[in-house]
C-alpha cells in the first residue's frame, strides 16, 4: 500500500510539470539579417505567448545584448543596433522560458568607399582657364591700345 501511495504522489507531482512543459509555446521560425551595423530578426511562435526574449551572442558565445519583444498574432520582430562587424547568433525563446531557436548572421566590415573629387577638380580647371582667358584678353587689349597711340 505504501508503494502504491508513493506512486500516486509521484504521478501527481510529475504530471502537472509535464503538462506545463508540453503546453509551453515554442518559437517556430526565426530569421536574422544584417542591415548596416544592425541585426534585424523576426519569427513566429505558437499561440499563447505574449513576449519573446532574444539574445545576441558573438562568435565566442558571449552574450552581447538582449531584447524582449512583444508577440502580436503569433509574430515577433526586433533589431539589435550598433553591432560591430563579425559573426553572431540570435537566440529566441518564449519570455518565460522554453525551447530556444537560433539563427546565425554575419555583419561585414564596412570600408569607406573611394571618393573621386572630379567635381572639385573640374571646377579648379574651369577657374584656371577662365583666369587665363581674362589675362589674355587684358594683354591683347593693352597691346591694341598701344598700337593705336
Amino acid at each position: 500500500m505504501k508503494k502504491f501511495s508513493l506512486l500516486i504522489l509521484t504521478v501527481l507531482f510529475i504530471l502537472p510539470i509535464s503538462v506545463f512543459a508540453a503546453s509551453t509555446p515554442r518559437v517556430l521560425t526565426l530569421t536574422a539579417k544584417a542591415n548596416g551595423n544592425a541585426i534585424e530578426y523576426d519569427g513566429t511562435i505558437e499561440p499563447g505567448a505574449y513576449a519573446v526574449m532574444c539574445k545576441l551572442y558573438n562568435s565566442s558565445d558571449e552574450e552581447v545584448d538582449l531584447l524582449s519583444t512583444q508577440v502580436s498574432e503569433e509574430k515577433f520582430s526586433g533589431k539589435f543596433e550598433n553591432v560591430a562587424a563579425g559573426k553572431y547568433n540570435v537566440a529566441c525563446a518564449r519570455y518565460e522560458g522554453g525551447e530556444i531557436k537560433k539563427a546565425e548572421v554575419t555583419i561585414e566590415s564596412t570600408v569607406n568607399p573611394k571618393t573621386y573629387d572630379s567635381g572639385i577638380l573640374g571646377s579648379v580647371i574651369l577657374v584656371i582657364v577662365s583666369l587665363a582667358g581674362i589675362i589674355g584678353a587684358v594683354i591683347y587689349l593693352k597691346k591694341e591700345k598701344t598700337k593705336k597711340q
